[in-house]
């Protein structure tokens, strides 16, 4: 890791030093070595410096930190020059011959690089055969949640429930400040264990990670609940276990800064080692539910019943659900919103126009599904051929680089789907029965990417017409360009509007009726 980095400093500083020595030579001007290396040095570091202060920023900002280096590098350069540099006759630059000295260095650099740069771009691509088009072009990509670099780590007593469980939902159980995890600024974090339900006649167990600003305002704090998107269906791939918990959830940073407090749910049963109710709309539903009523026994916080819900992708599909079953369950919480991103709130169509994702997450619907339903046999849910594939996929994390190639491996060793929907009568009923297609009293909005291939924007405008036509009050958000990862990252057009429409809506400020489409 080291050398490499000496190497780009190395010739960094030689190209720089060079072009600047070229420049003084057509312009006939004095300069020696020594003071070129060493604007070199200067110049290098300050791009390094600048480059370290803004990698992570939205790209607006990117963009206008590189032009205001730029004019600080042509100032810096000219006053650094204008009395090392001498003309042919002997007498020093100043500053009009160290403008002239910078300006004609750097133009000669930006030509150099498209000269190499472009060229080399087109020969790679001329000189790489074409790509084979397959069913996988339309494979899911790895959810931002948790990209490769994240780690998890390995379950610990925390996770295993008392032996004495109040029969309470949304009892706080136990909870810890987290330790060995990267925060946002400005951010503490906790772990909370805390009693649910699947459904009113099986109780369970959650964790869930609350997040608060370390220095909060005065007074109750609105809460965010985040509903997270596939992860995985085991408890080793629970969003509390990663090293980056936060990771995912939008406007992090910004949460914080307006006081709010998120907390994000594993789900139920995660914690007993699997499987969540993965796409149990009312099972996950209750468990992001009981998460707030629990966050909101905590010492250390002041919560109020003010929630708005929050979720991305299979999170969609339960922030959707939480909409529809929050007044009946949690009659104590205000839900002033409810924020579905690309959510699958239609699966049993979502999968019939996406085999690839039939492939990959169709097992870990077939193992919930026969867990929390007696009609359904994990066997006669999947089909013959996909069966052995299926009991590895269901074991496997999508946030880990080599669970995911894994997946990958195993959806291609058979063909077709791997749910036997067409044939199990029980599976297409359970399947309907987890539409989300309930009124929902709360503000709605839904979010789409229009270059999604996972949630195709067909199936989330089809849901809306039904929404809409059923009399329910919605706002729907398209985003060009953006596909079922990049709607959530970091910079994208969601955040502003998001975070916007949330403060409206714990201000309780009234929603436009009827269903309102917005093009971003």
């Amino acid at each position: 890791m080291i050398v490499p980095w000496l190497t780009f400093i190395a010739v960094g500083v030689i190209t720089c030093a060079g072009f600047v020595k070229l420049a003084a030579g057509l312009l006939r001007y004095r300069l020696s070595w020594r003071s070129s290396f060493l604007f070199g040095v200067i110049a290098l570091s300050l791009v390094i410096f600048d480059h370290v202060l803004v990698f992570r920023q939205p790209v607006g900002i990117r963009i206008g930190h590189a032009v205001a280096l730029l004019v600080g590098l042509l100032i810096l350069g000219s006053w650094f020059f204008k009395e090392r540099g001498a003309n042919r006759n002997g007498t020093i630059l100043g500053w009009r011959g160290g403008i002239r000295l910078i300006v004609l260095a750097f133009s000669m650099m930006v030509v150099a690089a498209f000269t190499i740069v472009i060229p080399a771009q087109i020969f790679r691509n001329l000189s790489q055969p074409p790509k084979r088009v397959s069913s996988a072009a339309t494979a899911p990509p790895t959810p931002q949640a948790f990209r490769a670099s994240i780690t998890a780590q390995t379950p610990d007593a925390f996770y295993d429930p008392p032996s004495d469980v109040p029969h309470k939902p949304g009892a706080l159980l136990r909870s810890e400040p987290l330790k060995d995890v990267i925060l946002p600024a400005g951010v503490r974090g906790w772990r909370i264990l805390y009693t649910t339900t699947v459904d009113d006649n099986t109780p369970a167990t959650a964790v869930a990670t609350v997040f608060a600003p370390s220095d909060p305002p005065a007074g109750p704090r609105p809460v965010i609940a985040w509903e997270h998107g596939t992860t995985g269906l085991v408890q080793k791939c629970m969003p509390s276990l990663v090293a980056w918990p936060s990771k995912g959830i939008p406007e992090r940073d910004r949460i914080v800064k307006t006081g709010w407090v998120v907390v994000a749910t594993d789900y139920s049963f995660t914690e007993k080692g699997g499987p969540h109710p993965y796409l149990i709309g009312e099972a996950e539903a209750r468990a992001a539910l009981d998460s707030v009523r629990a966050a909101r026994q905590m010492p250390e916080l002041t919560l109020d019943k003010r929630v708005v819900i929050w979720g991305h992708s299979e999170g969609g599909h339960a922030a959707l659900w939480t909409g529809i079953v929050g007044p009946r369950y949690a009659p104590d919480l205000e839900i002033r919103g409810v924020v579905a991103v690309a959510p699958p709130a239609n699966i049993k169509n979502i999968l019939a126009m996406n085999v690839e994702i039939d492939k990959r997450f169709g097992p870990y619907l077939a193992l919930s599904y026969s867990r929390f339903y007696p009609d359904i046999t994990f066997e006669q849910a999947v089909r013959p051929e996909a069966l052995e594939a299926a009991r590895q996929i269901v074991n496997l994390c999508l946030f880990l680089p080599e669970d995911l190639e894994r997946i990958k491996a195993l959806a291609a060793t058979f063909n077709g789907p791997a749910l036997a929907t067409s044939s199990d009568k029980a599976l297409q009923a359970r399947l309907e029965q987890n539409t989300a297609d309930g009124p929902i009293q709360a503000p709605i909005v839904i979010a789409q990417g229009l270059s999604d291939t996972v949630v195709p924007p067909s199936a989330t405008n089809a849901y809306v017409e039904e929404r809409c036509a059923a009399g329910q009050r919605l706002e729907y958000w398209t985003f060009a360009g953006h596909d079922h990862i990049t709607l959530i990252e970091r910079g994208t057009p969601l955040e502003e509007p998001l975070i916007k429409w949330t403060t409206a809506r714990f201000a309780n400020e009234p929603q436009p009726a009827g269903c309102v489409r917005k093009s971003f």
